[in-house]
């Protein structure tokens, strides 16, 4: 059986934004990898990404219907907290299975400004989850130069 699932299917988005108005868009079928490299998701959309990598090295990703090889899928989630009809913040969660640091990029498409910007998130340590947060609405968000370190703070792996 194939595990690939390459496409997600149409959807209509729908994120409260201040106990009144929703913001609403009708996010066609299309692919999460967007580019080399680069996973593309939406709040409520929760993905497992399959990781090829030879010594630290990702040579690349894939998502996955079922995670049949656990020390190799990142496990990814986006949701939007609320208050009832009001936005609260956005939440990214991402677990990293491997016994190296992970680090990634991350652009995020905020409903204010209809525009992509880039925003600062942290390495994520070896074996665990970690949970990346913002106040603003975000409609969309790309993951990219995504790396396996041993050490968080070293720029040169």
């Amino acid at each position: 059986m194939n595990n690939i699932k390459a496409s997600r299917n149409d959807f209509k988005l729908t994120l409260a934004v201040d106990g009144d108005n929703y913001y609403e868009t009708d996010v066609k079928a299309g692919p999460y990898i967007v580019g080399p490299n680069v996973l593309q998701i939406y709040p409520t959309e929760k993905v497992l990404m399959e990781v090829e990598q030879e010594q630290g090295v990702i040579k690349s990703l894939k998502v996955v219907k079922k995670n049949e090889n656990p020390t190799k899928t990142i496990d990814i989630s986006f949701m939007q907290k609320t208050d009832g009809k009001k936005h609260q913040q956005m939440m990214l969660s991402i677990f990293n299975p491997f016994d190296m640091n992970l680090k990634y990029r991350a652009n995020i498409f905020l409903m204010k400004g209809n525009k992509w910007e880039a925003t600062d998130v942290l390495p994520i340590m070896r074996g665990i989850s970690s949970y990346e947060t913002w106040p603003d609405i975000i409609v969309t968000i790309a993951l990219d130069q995504w790396e396996l370190s041993p050490d968080v703070n070293d720029k040169n792996k």
